[in-house]
């Protein structure tokens, strides 16, 4: 659902003399206003899943490979990632699956936003304690401070020295390239693979039914709660006028949770007794039925022999 141009952007409320004393300024609304906020949030995440779903459907390289074959590979891929232990190794199989992102038509800026934006951030919150030498002794690389006696909490005692070691650093670049590699591969597979060829796909290896059936009720019901979410929050944008107090605002807030809670619960109910009633066991079926080339099982021998090759130059480079 595309909303009005109108909707989609804060507009100058007029100002009426005989109101100004008991209405709060436009400026303090605009920076209030979390109605818009909102909107504009639902509006993007419904422009990204179609955008998503549309570069699924392009005549691309992996578009057109078996989603079986192709989960093969790009798991073939994860491993030998998490396994490698050099640099320019992990970015030789970056620098491929952007040529794989080109012949798939999936465009490479989308590609590294959508993963590199994020990931430096929370994986170095988490490794950031390891580039220091109180955490992981090693050669310096960085002076920080040099404290005149030796600091400590209670019985535990630090060097007088602070500062970034090079294993520390090292490490942790490492680890931020596994893992931004790693979700690149992922988010590459979900971007050329349609969820329900996806979930069938996982299903033909055996994945539990409860595994596939929860995140195919997720994936599916959670546009119709965004929906009506947005629903909400439009008619409340159409009668508000930016004109709501703090209070008033929270107290929709709250009503909203409660409400969409109660919702998604009821619509559980009606979604399983209506399922059971139609027969359906956990099974995916798809009116695209998978077809096995030639092609799909030379590219998936290509990317295992690209694997074992990449892991057996590791080794060879020790270190």
């Amino acid at each position: 659902m595309e909303l009005p141009l109108w909707l989609q952007k804060n507009s100058e409320l007029p100002t009426f003399p005989s109101l100004q004393s008991s209405s709060p300024a436009p400026q303090k609304a605009k920076r209030s206003n979390f109605i818009q906020k909102t909107l504009q949030g639902i509006v993007h995440l419904i422009r990204e899943s179609v955008y998503s779903e549309e570069i699924a459907l392009r005549p691309g390289f992996l578009q057109a490979m078996d989603p079986r074959l192709k989960l093969l590979a790009i798991f073939s891929l994860l491993i030998t990632v998490n396994l490698l232990r050099h640099l320019p190794l992990l970015w030789g199989i970056y620098l491929g699956i952007l040529t794989l992102a080109m012949l798939s038509k999936v465009p490479s800026r989308f590609l590294i936003q959508r993963v590199w934006f994020v990931i430096p951030l929370f994986t170095g919150i988490m490794v950031l304690p390891a580039l220091f030498n109180w955490v992981r002794p090693g050669d310096l690389l960085w002076q920080i401070w040099t404290f005149a006696t030796p600091p400590h909490i209670g019985p535990v005692h630090f060097p007088p020295e602070l500062f970034i070691t090079r294993q520390g650093f090292w490490g942790a670049v490492l680890l931020i390239s596994r893992v931004g590699i790693s979700v690149t591969l992922a988010v590459l597979l979900t971007l050329t693979t349609r969820w329900n060829n996806l979930l069938r796909a996982l299903r033909t290896f055996f994945v539990p039914k409860i595994f596939i059936v929860t995140l195919e009720m997720t994936y599916r019901y959670i546009f119709v709660l965004i929906t009506l979410l947005e629903d909400m929050f439009l008619a409340r944008k159409a009668r508000d006028a930016g004109q709501s107090s703090g209070a008033e605002q929270r107290r929709f807030v709250g009503s909203s949770i409660a409400h969409l809670f109660g919702k998604s619960l009821q619509m559980s109910e009606e979604v399983y007794t209506s399922m059971t009633a139609r027969g359906y066991t956990g099974e995916i079926h798809t009116l695209q039925h998978f077809q096995l080339r030639w092609m799909d099982v030379f590219s998936l021998g290509v990317s295992l022999m690209a694997s074992l090759t990449l892991y057996a130059a590791d080794k060879v480079l020790g270190g």
